[in-house]
């Protein structure tokens, strides 16, 4: 994880537009806690109509395979 500041971390924005969609990456944003991640994300990314959109802390999403990994 990378820190721009000791208090401050990066989250990953996924959302989708229809119940039947994948969610999806749509980006991300660097906040000092959830509460501002949420908004920062909504603030940044609800230029389309999402039905759902959500924020996981960079630091909790582990890779299970990679581009190059077999």
């Amino acid at each position: 994880m990378t820190r721009v500041h000791k208090n401050v971390r990066e989250y990953d924005v996924f959302a989708r537009k229809a119940r039947v969609d994948p969610l999806r990456h749509v980006g991300r944003v660097v906040a000092p806690d959830d509460d501002i991640a949420q908004a920062y994300a909504r603030a940044t990314y609800d230029e389309e109509r999402w039905v759902e959109m959500v924020i996981v802390p960079r630091a909790a999403v582990i890779t299970v395979t990679a581009p190059g990994e077999e």
